[in-house]
């Protein structure tokens, strides 16, 4: 188990005082897991105590190919905007193999000493999954503690859920994205060495690799908003291979921020992606694929022009 104090982001242990509890796996922190949050908090003012967060160390699913929304400093980063004052990291092999009963009496109660607890509709938990919302709320009335089960959120014309959201960003359906997650989606990772070539051509960019199980939205063109420091800039990333440049197929983000010309390798970017304004394509020349980035810093203007970003 893993503590962090969000007000600071320090490691630490468990606070020796009750909690109000959020439970959940909360890949990508959507708007049902925000949701899910503001009512632990709530609880947590009701009941006196301060709010935690409680999820795993990685992503739990039947399906290995499954990849996570977001990275655990992801996670952390959005649950302390949503106010929580702990988060708590769990390995799933530390609970996989309690009963139903044993990770609420001995774990939840016991351990993390549970004074109103938080779940979604479809929580499940215990060993081979056996306890839903409706266990652990007659587990929960026979201690005193009181549950608040958070119905199904819908946005884009169904109920929201991580899978909804893998689905868009295979589409390069970035808006839908981010009117599920209320933001954009973003990535946050170091600024690798590349081949230089977008400076030999005017266009420096910046190169990202995905983490190994995270999400890839599909290959294209997106207009984006770059955090480098305390400054936003627009830009354009690729999301891609690159095939108009030899290489060896690997799929990183490559990403022009418009207006910035800093070296930034080794620091940690923000990259938002706002719209998918193009299919990646392989250009017959340098000379090509430099006017066809011309064009992307164009249409991404024009995009943030116009919504006023």
């Amino acid at each position: 188990m893993t503590v962090y104090r969000l007000s600071t982001a320090a490691v630490g242990d468990l606070p020796d005082r009750p909690l109000s509890i959020a439970l959940g796996n909360f890949d990508g922190v959507h708007i049902g897991h925000q949701k899910l949050l503001r009512a632990a908090r709530d609880a947590a003012g009701i009941a006196g105590c301060d709010c935690a967060v409680w999820t795993f160390t990685s992503l739990v699913k039947s399906d290995a190919s499954v990849p996570s929304l977001t990275t655990q400093e992801e996670k952390r980063l959005q649950f302390a905007r949503a106010g929580m004052d702990y988060a708590i990291f769990e390995d799933f092999s530390a609970v996989r193999s309690m009963s139903a009963e044993e990770f609420v009496e001995e774990y939840l109660l016991h351990r993390l000493r549970a004074a109103a607890v938080v779940c979604g509709f479809n929580f499940h938990f215990g060993r081979n999954g056996t306890g839903d919302a409706a266990f652990l709320r007659d587990i929960l009335a026979g201690h005193g503690v009181p549950l608040t089960v958070i119905e199904p959120v819908c946005a884009c014309g169904g109920i929201v859920s991580s899978t909804r959201i893998r689905a868009a960003l295979a589409e390069g359906d970035m808006e839908s994205a981010a009117e599920m997650l209320g933001r954009p989606f973003s990535v946050s990772l170091p600024v690798l060495h590349g081949n230089a070539l977008g400076r030999t051509i005017g266009l420096p960019t910046i190169n990202q690799d995905f983490p190994a199980g995270h999400i890839i939205p599909a290959k294209g063109i997106y207009a984006c908003l770059c955090h480098v420091g305390e400054r936003i800039c627009p830009g354009v990333a690729n999301i891609g291979s690159r095939p108009s440049v030899p290489g060896d197929g690997h799929i990183n983000c490559e990403t022009h921020i418009i207006g910035y010309d800093g070296d930034l390798y080794g620091e940690t970017v923000r990259v938002e992606f706002f719209r998918r304004l193009r299919d990646e394509r392989k250009f017959p020349s340098l000379e090509a694929l430099q006017s066809a980035i011309r064009g992307d810093i164009a249409a991404a203007r024009e995009y943030f022009a116009s919504r006023q970003l």
